[in-house]
């Protein structure tokens, strides 16, 4: 499977990429992980390629994505037609007021990533609100692998930990109400 998570530097994306990739491989499948930073780390444009496989990824470019996340609209318009027919994308609708032209046949997920992370108290768990949509949306993996990765990532700062197995639980929510 090929994911590209989308959006401008500080969203997040890396982060959850190297998330997404961590519970692949806690599952067993091979996973690769490509970074692009646009000229400004924070404020730019970012993506990551995240590739999935059961056996071993032999590519790890994904410039047709099964799925996409895409942080804003800038991303959406750009990525967005990328995606192949039977796809998924995930968009953050708080902060993507209108929809660009979609390919035909992809499944589109309304998901308002800054405004649930507002709520929270701490926009910059927006990316995990993201991934707990995207684990609930593709059904790819066991929730609880997403939870161990979060763990993981979040070792080093356990005073975030909670807030961010929140941001999770609700992202997976979010994707019934829209």
């Amino acid at each position: 499977m090929g994911v590209k998570l989308a959006g401008a530097g500080g969203d997040g994306a890396q982060t959850a990429a190297l998330m997404l990739a961590r519970t692949a491989i806690n599952e067993g499948c091979d996973a690769t992980h490509i970074p692009s930073y646009g000229p400004e780390s924070r404020g730019g444009t970012s993506y990551a390629d995240v590739r999935i496989d059961a056996t071993e990824v032999l590519s790890p470019a994904v410039p047709w994505p099964q799925v996409l996340v895409a942080f804003n609209a800038p991303s959406l318009a750009k990525f967005g037609p990328t995606v192949t027919a039977g796809g998924t994308i995930l968009y953050d609708s708080s902060v993507t007021p209108v929809v660009p032209a979609l390919p035909p046949g992809v499944h589109v997920i309304p998901v308002p990533a800054a405004t649930i992370a507002n709520d929270l108290g701490r926009l910059t768990v927006k990316n995990v609100v993201a991934l707990g949509a995207f684990a609930e949306a593709t059904k790819l993996f066991p929730l609880e692998s997403y939870r161990a990765a979060i763990r993981q990532a979040l070792a080093g700062k356990p005073d975030l930990l909670a807030q961010n197995e929140r941001a999770f639980a609700v992202g997976v929510d979010a994707v019934h109400r829209t």
